[in-house]
């Protein structure tokens, strides 16, 4: 990877971190909301579950026709909206019906230039390397953020979350001229066809699929971690701590892709990544302790920031268009509001924790399978 193309995807990588905060920062907005603007935590999940079905929504509506649009310029335009309605959720931020349409919306504003920014990644050489710089950095932003979030939360409170979250749109916004200028295809019949020969053929469904369980499986459990560690009494400045090294530690996982690339193919890398996973899954369900709760974050860290990028290479090498990139993370994000929602669901009023655990790590069993069978069908197929 030289230099210009890695000046270009650290420069993606930090407006696809700006615009992925629901994901980034969860289990510290989360906090926020049950703490401070007494949100119960089933209400506070549903909130990020609404922002992922905003993003689900729009994702799964543009996979059929994105080589016809101009990301760059409609990234533009939805980012402006979604800096407004941020400084709107500041003043209003309350448990009702309105606030959680309002999180669907700014999902749906935000996932575009998120997208933009997955598009902009696959038209280049090495985009491999590419992702894994992406989820590097979004290791690293978010520890960062869960450190700094959790530690101060008090100080922050409801309104200064959403300040901040305002203030993230607004930088991605001046970053958006960066990414390339793409062709639209306008040929609105012969990019139709393409597109959906792409998306239902059997090796994009399953890596499609299987990318939405995955996220759906991660989400799950994420969106109520921080909650888990304060149920076993750890207090937050050890939270934050545990937040900031076990997201740091997923940058070993992403430098290995960015170093190696596709050396050793695409299934050794994931199995190990997915291996490591479901070491640091287990371990929490069988021992409930301050360190086994640090090393399961620290394993799931490294697992999945290696697992990530391998699969994202996988849905662009299907699709340099970004059909069945879009697609892919249409069903995560639709897997990832699932995932919210169904913790909520699992964890009842009761704060049934391991109930959540271990219908996660079964899902996230499934999604492997599923993403390793269409890697090997496409091998086949080439």
């Amino acid at each position: 990877m030289n230099l210009k193309n890695f000046q270009n995807f650290f420069t993606f990588s930090i407006i696809g971190c700006l615009t992925m905060p629901g994901i980034l920062f969860g289990p510290a907005m989360v906090g926020i909301l049950v703490d401070h603007a007494n949100f119960s935590e089933q209400y506070a999940g549903w909130a990020l579950a609404y922002q992922s079905i905003g993003s689900a929504a729009t994702l799964l509506i543009i996979s059929s026709f994105i080589h016809r649009l101009d990301l760059k310029k409609l990234a533009f335009i939805t980012l402006i909206f979604a800096f407004i309605l941020e400084i709107y959720c500041s003043f209003i931020a309350s448990p009702d019906f309105s606030f959680l349409i309002i999180r669907l919306f700014i999902g749906m504003f935000t996932t575009i230039a998120n997208i933009a920014v997955y598009t902009s990644i696959a038209s280049f050489q090495n985009y491999e390397r590419g992702f894994g710089l992406f989820v590097l950095m979004q290791y690293l932003v978010s520890g960062l953020g869960l450190y700094f979030m959790i530690l101060y939360s008090d100080y922050l409170g409801a309104q200064g979350l959403f300040l901040l979250l305002a203030l993230f749109n607004f930088i991605a916004l001046s970053m958006i001229r960066k990414l390339p200028n793409h062709q639209a295809n306008n040929n609105a019949e012969s990019g139709l066809t393409s597109e959906l020969k792409v998306l239902f053929s059997g090796i994009a469904f399953l890596a499609i699929i299987g990318f939405g369980i995955h996220e759906m499986s991660g989400v799950a459990q994420f969106t109520y971690i921080e909650r888990i560690g304060v149920s076993i009494a750890i207090d937050n400045q050890s939270l934050s701590n545990i937040m900031l090294i076990s997201s740091l530690l997923g940058i070993p996982g992403s430098i290995i892709c960015i170093t190696l690339g596709k050396k050793y193919g695409l299934v050794i890398p994931i199995l190990f990544g997915i291996s490591v996973c479901l070491l640091g899954m287990s371990l929490f369900l069988f021992s409930k302790t301050y360190l086994t709760y640090a090393i399961r974050m620290c394993l799931m860290g490294f697992g999945w920031s290696l697992v990530l990028p391998y699969i994202q290479s996988h849905l662009a090498n299907i699709d340099k268009k970004g059909s069945a990139l879009a697609a892919g993370n249409s069903f995560a994000t639709i897997g990832g509001a699932l995932g919210a929602a169904l913790a909520a669901k699992l964890i009842g009023e009761n704060n049934n924790y391991d109930a959540l655990l271990q219908v996660s790590m079964l899902i996230y069993i499934i999604a492997a399978l599923f993403i390793i069978i269409s890697i090997k069908l496409k091998k086949m197929h080439d």
